[in-house]
């Protein structure tokens, strides 16, 4: 199991989901030796002092730069290109590229909230309010003696539903749309009515309903299996299902789904193999390529532009 940060992140976004164009928008600008701390900086964005510091925390989250803003491998091969290469998907028009910045933003851990709700709280509670979320992220800060803001807390659950959900409500439309992850569908929710004698309160109750996720591709299961430093050439099933950096975990997949991909990548892949002996399971690596080179050759072979 990967280790935890001690440091959790509530804030920083300046109440702003990511929008769809700003991970781009921040690449060329940081691409271009700008940073976030210039005082032209708004200028150069086109963006007010609140979406530049979002656009900065965002980048981070997503693991597209590190703690200095120096810009990661993964950014440049989505939005620059490596090697003289065409970059993978700069605008984003592929629904993959979606579940890849998706998975990062789970696994990276910058931004808590969507690793606490993936990898722990939709595990104990199928469904959930803010109130839920607020109150397990306050038994964690007891439990790992952190200080959290309640208001800081709740304004980013807020936040985490706008990245997922895009509601029908003309009044949120503008919103909703500016979700980066919407079109990936993994968040939903019902409204409950709860009665208190003669006063009724209506509360959004969210869940994320496992799926087969057959609109994943196998190599970016693949990707995600190299990509992790924690698993060696021998992964157990039982890891693969439930290790919070798994991707039955982060894309919320069924086991039916995850042996899909399993029978797919075998299939595809000579150098991995799937094993059933005396009761253990594993997925077994003869060789391990560089986690690049495979989402290299999906986009190069399958492009699925959403919508």
């Amino acid at each position: 199991m990967a280790k935890r940060p001690q440091k959790h992140t509530f804030s920083g976004h300046d109440s702003f989901p990511c929008r769809l164009l700003w991970l781009k928008k921040g690449y060329d600008f940081l691409n271009t030796n700008h940073n976030f701390n210039e005082d032209n900086a708004v200028l150069s964005l086109g963006v007010g002092n609140n979406m530049v510091r979002s656009i900065r925390y965002w980048m981070r989250a997503f693991g597209l730069t590190n703690e200095n803003d120096v810009l990661s491998e993964l950014a440049h091969l989505i939005f620059g290109g490596n090697d003289n290469e065409e970059p993978l998907d700069p605008f984003l028009e592929d629904e993959t590229t979606l579940w890849l910045l998706h998975y990062h933003l789970v696994k990276t851990m910058y931004a808590s909230t969507y690793n606490i709700i993936f990898a722990e709280l939709r595990k104990i509670k199928i469904e959930f309010t803010k109130e839920d979320f607020m109150t397990f992220v306050k038994l964690k800060s007891d439990e790992l003696s952190f200080n959290v803001s309640e208001n800081s807390v709740g304004d980013d659950f807020v936040i985490f539903t706008k990245m997922y959900l895009r509601s029908d409500s003309s009044k949120d439309r503008e919103d909703s749309f500016a979700g980066i992850l919407t079109e990936l569908n993994l968040l939903n929710y019902f409204v409950r009515v709860k009665e208190d004698g003669i006063k009724k309160e209506s509360v959004n109750v969210y869940y994320i309903e496992p799926s087969e996720r057959d609109e994943i591709p196998e190599e970016l299961i693949l990707y995600c299996l190299l990509e992790n430093k924690a698993f060696g050439d021998s992964i157990s099933l039982n890891t693969l299902e439930v290790d919070e950096n798994s991707p039955s975990t982060i894309f919320a997949m069924t086991r039916a789904g995850l042996f899909n991909k399993i029978k797919a990548m075998t299939t595809k892949f000579p150098f991995i193999v799937y094993t059933e002996q005396a009761g253990t399971r594993e997925l077994q690596f003869k060789a391990k390529p560089n986690p690049i080179e495979i989402l290299k050759q999906y986009y190069a072979g399958q492009f699925q532009p959403i919508g």
